[in-house]
């Protein structure tokens, strides 16, 4: 059988047997933790990362929502001080227009998300 070349450094295996608390430890067992709490770590904060962002898009959709409701109610608001006559014409005109304009975009940002 031909001898194999250390795959260890030389350092490495001097401490590991010159510690007293070390010495009577599996070094390769020691090794495949190790690794494992990394693995577990990654595992968790991928975990984390991902529900993270779902929360952000699911936060963003509510806020869609709320924007869309908020600015229909003012487009009622609207055309009720324009019947009142609490308004002109042109700044009704204008007023509405912006409106529309901003209730469109939502929609439109609304619909991205289904």
């Amino acid at each position: 059988m031909s001898e194999f070349p250390p795959f260890h450094p030389e350092w490495l295996i001097t401490f590991w047997l010159t510690t007293p608390v070390l010495r009577s430890i599996e070094p390769h067992l020691v090794l495949v933790v190790i690794i494992g709490v990394i693995v577990f770590l990654y595992m968790k904060k991928r975990k984390s990362l991902r529900e993270n962002k779902i929360d952000t898009t699911e936060n963003m959709f509510q806020h869609l929502l709320n924007k869309r409701r908020v600015i229909e109610q003012q487009i009622v608001m609207l055309e009720k001080q324009k019947k009142q006559g609490d308004i002109s014409i042109e700044l009704y005109e204008k007023s509405i227009d912006e409106y529309k304009e901003h209730l469109e975009h939502v929609k439109n940002e609304l619909i991205k998300f289904t």
